[in-house]
């Protein structure tokens, strides 16, 4: 459901290639198109989607004046089986303010509600046993999953008048398991830490509702694959000069956790230095691991802030400053 390349150097360092080189093994079908695809540029993204054997989806990418991006894809057909099983992507509308601007110029990424239906109904019609639609938009819910759920994929699912058999939900790093209008709807967590299964029926068991699950994954469990974790080592490898140079020694370590977080702190206090400024302000939406006690590697820190933003100083007012804090774009 989107974001496939960010967060480690063996990954950004090179773009993204050692990893769709991965899905590819793995045999991957279909990727939503997520909002951090952008962030090397859409020349590095479409070197990527060439790469990629398996399909880049944006339904609702569109150029500012309507016009259908050529090289995004919107939709495919996939047989698994006795199935044929029609998938559309699409990506968050919050693209343009939670990648660097500058990089999505010419582009808008319209209400999916109406593509979808659009795009459903012609491939039932092209014969579609089913319609999932794979979609870098999130919610949150309570801590079953099921309950109290709110947020972008909650309201496409509910303006949705075309029949969809189930939704892969993304972006928001949460976990989704639930349903609305019928339609099961699963996201599961970030980071490798949970898989979603949905058991689509046909033949004896056709007219059925469709099963769905989040499962929990212990890495202990899982024996690793030659093939594919051969891709994993030589991708480290070729970064390893750079990432593992050590750096500092940290005596304590400094979590993500509350309102607040220590780690926020320090990378404030850093940037408010590096920027000779009064204050500055760090949201903990761009804060992707904690720093960990002992030896911070040049890998270890940049695995905290991944994302190369730009360090920027203004001259604001007290009054405006204290505007700013729930405008902060999360990158």
């Amino acid at each position: 459901a989107g974001d496939m390349f960010q967060g480690t150097p063996a990954s950004n360092l090179a773009y993204g290639r050692p990893v769709v080189e991965y899905y590819n093994r793995m045999g991957y079908a279909a990727a939503a198109l997520g909002n951090h695809e952008f962030d090397w540029g859409t020349d590095s993204l479409r070197a990527r989607m060439r790469q990629a054997k398996y399909g880049i989806f944006g339904a609702n990418v569109r150029y500012t004046d309507g016009r259908d991006v050529k090289w995004i894809r919107n939709d495919t057909i996939v047989r698994r089986g006795a199935a044929r099983i029609g998938i559309i992507g699409v990506s968050t509308v919050s693209t343009p303010t939670t990648t660097r601007a500058g990089n999505v110029v010419g582009l808008r990424f319209d209400d999916p509600a109406p593509i979808v239906d659009s795009i459903g109904t012609v491939l039932r019609k092209r014969g579609a046993n089913f319609v999932v639609v794979i979609a870098h938009a999130g919610a949150s819910c309570g801590r079953d999953g099921a309950t109290d759920c709110g947020g972008e994929i909650i309201d496409l699912a509910r303006k949705l008048t075309t029949k969809v058999d189930a939704i892969v939900s993304g972006h928001t790093h949460t976990l989704v398991n639930t349903e609305v209008k019928g339609i099961p709807i699963v996201q599961a967590r970030s980071s490798g830490r949970a898989i979603d299964g949905l058991d689509l029926p046909i033949g004896s068991s056709a007219g059925l509702p469709v099963r769905h699950q989040v499962r929990e994954l212990a890495a202990d469990t899982i024996q690793p694959v030659p093939a594919i974790d051969s891709i994993v080592r030589k991708a480290v490898a070729r970064v390893a000069p750079l990432v593992s140079r050590h750096v500092a020694t940290i005596p304590a370590t400094l979590a993500r956790q509350g309102p607040q977080y220590p780690l926020g702190n320090l990378i404030a206090d850093a940037q408010r230095r590096a920027g000779k400024g009064d204050v500055a302000i760090m949201n903990n939406g761009g804060i992707r691991t904690e720093l960990r006690a002992g030896d911070a590697t040049y890998g270890s820190l940049f695995e905290i802030q991944p994302f190369g933003n730009t360090l920027y100083s203004l001259t604001m007012t007290g009054s405006q400053l204290r505007g700013t804090g729930h405008r902060e774009r999360v990158q």
